[in-house]
C-alpha cells in the first residue's frame, strides 16, 4: 500500500501575516514597550478613561507578561503582527477585555518610534560602559609594557622608534572619540518622545504628555507628530556611530593580526582567547581579531543600508521602517558581545620583548635622529635629509643599520655628523626627546594614561 504524504501549504491570509509581521524583532523590544505602555495606562486613568482598579488589573497583567518573556513562556502569535497587538491581546485574555481600552488616543506608529528610541538610548549607555572598559583593558596592558620600544610604522614599514604601548594607546584615543559618537546617540535619542503623536496628527486626548515624556527620560513631548511618527534618527545615529566604532576595531584588529603573524612575532596569543588549527598542531590562530574584523564590515554595510532605506520615504509611517529593525537589533546585540569577547582577548595578550629589540635594528629607524642632529647644528633640513639618505644607502652597502656606521664611515661622505652624536645614539634617547604633548616619552604616555583611564 502506498501512503500519499503532501506538505502543507499555507493559505494567502498566512502567508501575507508571515511576511508582515515584526513579532520577532519586536521581542528584544519587550522590556521598553512595557514601559510605554504602562505609561500609557497610567496617563489614560488621569483623564478618567480608565478607572482605578482598571488600570491595576492592567500593571498586573503588564506584569506578568514581563515575567512570562523572560521565562521564555509568552505565546507570541504571528497573527497579532507586532509586540502591540501580542499585549494587547494579553492583557485581554488576562483581564476579560481591558486591553480594548488600552490603545485609546494612540497608534502603533508612536508606540514603535517611542519603544525604539527608549531601546537605543539603552543600547548605547551599555555599549558606552563595555567599551570604557575595553580601555582600560588596554590601558593596563599598556602600562604593563611602558618600557617595550618597537619600529613605529608609516606605510606599513619602519620610520622611527615608539613605545608599543604608543601604537596600543593610539586605538585607545579612537575609541574615546567613539565614546563621545555613542553619548550623543544616547541624548539625541532621549530628546523627543513621539508618543502622542498617534498615527501622524497628534492625540485627540487631553493627556499629560509633557509629564508622560519626564518619566519616560525624554526632554520634551512630539515637535510635530507628522515627523515624529516616521523619523528614525536615533536608530541611524546608532547604526552610524557603531560603524565608526567598527572601523576602529577593525584597524586594531589588523594590528594584532600583524603583530601576532609568523613574520613580525611581537605579540603572544593567549591559548584561551585563540584556536588551534585542525591539522596543524603548531599554530595558535587570531580568530577572535578576524571575526571582529569581518563584523565590523557587517555593520557598516547595515548602517549604509538603513540610510538608504530611510531615504526615498515620504513623510509620516510607512511599512519600510519595519525593517530598520533587524539590522539595528543585529549590530546593538553583535557589537556588545564582540566588545565583551575583544576585552578579553586583549587583555590575555603578551609581549615578546627579545623580538621587539631584534626589530628595532630593521628599517635604519634612528636615521630621523640623525638628520635632527645636523638640523640642530644649523644645516638645513632638506640639505640634512639629503645627507642622511646617503649615509643609509652607505650603511645598506655594507648590510649594517645607519647606527652602525663607524666616525670613518660617516667622514667619508660628511664632516657635518660629530662623533659625539653617533655615540650618544640610541632608541631609547629617541623615544624620551618626543616629550611634546602626545609624544611617545615615558612621561607623556603615564599622562595619556591618566588620561584614558577611568
Amino acid at each position: 500500500m502506498s501512503v500519499l504524504t503532501t506538505k502543507y501549504q499555507p493559505t494567502k491570509s498566512e502567508l501575507l501575516a508571515s511576511f508582515t509581521n515584526g513579532v520577532r524583532p519586536d521581542e528584544e523590544l519587550f522590556a521598553q514597550e512595557l514601559r510605554v505602555q504602562k505609561a500609557w495606562a497610567k496617563g489614560l486613568a488621569e483623564i478618567g478613561v480608565l478607572r482605578g482598579e482598571e488600570l491595576l488589573k492592567i500593571l498586573a497583567a503588564l506584569e506578568l507578561a514581563s515575567e512570562q518573556i523572560k521565562a521564555r513562556s509568552f505565546e507570541w502569535r504571528e497573527a497579532d503582527e507586532d509586540i502591540h497587538m501580542n499585549l494587547e491581546r494579553f492583557v485581554n485574555d488576562q483581564t476579560a477585555g481591558l486591553g480594548k481600552k488600552m490603545h485609546a488616543g494612540r497608534s502603533r506608529n508612536d508606540l514603535i518610534a517611542t519603544t525604539l528610541k527608549l531601546h537605543v538610548a539603552d543600547s548605547t549607555a551599555e555599549i558606552q560602559v563595555l567599551i570604557q572598559e575595553l580601555i582600560n583593558k588596554m590601558v593596563t596592558l599598556a602600562e604593563q609594557n611602558l618600557d617595550v620600544i618597537v619600529p613605529g610604522m608609516t606605510h606599513l614599514q619602519n620610520g622611527q622608534p615608539i613605545r608599543w604601548s604608543h601604537a596600543l594607546l593610539g586605538h585607545a584615543w579612537a575609541f574615546k572619540r567613539d565614546l563621545k559618537k555613542f553619548r550623543a546617540t544616547h541624548d539625541n535619542a532621549l530628546a523627543v518622545m513621539p508618543l502622542g503623536s498617534a498615527a501622524l496628527g497628534g492625540t485627540t486626548l487631553n493627556i499629560d504628555l509633557d509629564g508622560m515624556a519626564l518619566g519616560l527620560g525624554f526632554q520634551s513631548p512630539p515637535n510635530n507628530s507628522y515627523d515624529a511618527v516616521g523619523e528614525r534618527d536615533a536608530v541611524i545615529d546608532f547604526m552610524q556611530a557603531s560603524a565608526h566604532f567598527g572601523a576602529h576595531l577593525s584597524r586594531l584588529a589588523e594590528d594584532i593580526i600583524y603583530w601576532s603573524s609568523a613574520p613580525v612575532g611581537l605579540v603572544q596569543l593567549s591559548p584561551q582567547w585563540s584556536t588551534g588549527s585542525s591539522i596543524m598542531p603548531n599554530k595558535r590562530n587570531p580568530d577572535v581579531a578576524e571575526l571582529t574584523r569581518a563584523k565590523a564590515s557587517l555593520w557598516i554595510g547595515d548602517a549604509h543600508g538603513v540610510l538608504t532605506l530611510v531615504k526615498g520615504l515620504a513623510t509620516s509611517y510607512a511599512s519600510d521602517l519595519h525593517e530598520t529593525k533587524l539590522p539595528y537589533l543585529r549590530v546593538a546585540r553583535d557589537l556588545k558581545q564582540t566588545v565583551i569577547v575583544f576585552g578579553h582577548f586583549i587583555a590575555e595578550l603578551k609581549l615578546n620583548k627579545t623580538r621587539g629589540q631584534e626589530l628595532l635594528e630593521q628599517g635604519h629607524i634612528l636615521a630621523t635622529e640623525i638628520a635632527n642632529h645636523l638640523t640642530d647644528a644649523g644645516v638645513p633640513f632638506r640639505e640634512a635629509y639629503g645627507i642622511v639618505a646617503g649615509l643609509v644607502g652607505l650603511a645598506e652597502s655594507k648590510n649594517i643599520q645607519v647606527h652602525q656606521l663607524s666616525t670613518e664611515d660617516v667622514e667619508t661622505l660628511t664632516a657635518l655628523v660629530a662623533s659625539t652624536s653617533l655615540s650618544e645614539l640610541s632608541f631609547e634617547a629617541s623615544v624620551e626627546k618626543r616629550q611634546n604633548a602626545g609624544g611617545t616619552a615615558l612621561a607623556q604616555m603615564k599622562k595619556q594614561i591618566q588620561q584614558l583611564r577611568l
